[in-house]
């Protein structure tokens, strides 16, 4: 998903972004003190493997079959509540459907679903710091 998402920045010519996989996010809520999403997009040069909320202007978490619904509802809310902008998450499927994404945008201080994405061929998603497509298929290349 990393490349993905780094390849996209590229052809937008978002040098201001940067795409960093697996690090520590420093959110200090009820909910969460430290998620570590699978993919973030900075909105600084990364330095370092922790970076404040502020820092995120989107967070991609993959769900593993093994993450409970209150795992991942305290996640969200973590992000939520510390004002990350976007936030994707990808529900792996099985062998019977394949991967879906769904893109959120923070509205209110609650995220709201904006784009779903299926693996069926090129999606655009709105819901991101820049407008950004993208094809599931490619997950698995």
């Amino acid at each position: 998903m990393a490349v993905l998402v780094r390849d996209a920045l590229r052809a937008a010519r978002r040098a201001d972004l940067h795409v960093v996989p697996a690090v520590n996010v420093r959110i200090s809520t009820a909910w969460r003190t430290a998620p570590i999403p699978d993919v973030v997009v900075l909105n600084r040069k990364p330095v370092g493997a922790s970076f404040a909320a502020d820092d995120l202007v989107l967070a991609v978490e993959i769900w593993s079959p093994g993450n409970p619904r209150a795992e991942r509802e305290t996640k969200m809310a973590g992000y939520a509540a510390a004002g990350v902008p976007f936030v994707w998450t990808i529900d792996q499927g099985d062998e019977l459907r394949g991967p879906v994404l769904t893109a959120y945008r923070l509205a209110d201080g609650q995220y709201v679903a904006e784009n779903t994405v299926h693996p069926a061929g090129p999606a655009a998603i709105t819901a991101a710091p820049f407008p950004i497509t993208l094809d599931l298929a490619d997950l698995d290349s």
